[in-house]
């Protein structure tokens, strides 16, 4: 799981990440082809990045408000697009 604070940030992610953001617009689309699932502090069903998730297939969380905050790169989390829930995993 990577924490990008800033889309400068986001050059960092690997493939199959869990990518983690305060919020996506257009300059994130390109990192949707790599990466596992997607959380934001801000967004609705209706925001870029909730709407990029789907088209891309990938689980998605928006709008948790605190995740940038609470997570940090490397935690393992699962991700429940379905749910509305993020997860973090032990060990």
């Amino acid at each position: 799981m990577r924490v990008a604070r800033s889309i400068v940030d986001a050059r960092e992610v690997r493939p199959g990440e869990v990518l983690v953001a305060r919020v996506t617009d257009v300059g994130w689309t390109p990192y949707f082809t790599v990466i596992a699932a997607l959380v934001t502090d801000i967004g609705s069903s209706v925001s870029h990045g909730a709407v990029v998730a789907r088209e891309y297939g990938l689980p998605c969380v928006v709008n948790t408000i605190v995740a940038t905050q609470t997570l940090r790169t490397g935690d393992r989390v699962r991700v429940d697009g379905d749910r509305g829930v993020v997860t973090r995993l032990e060990g």
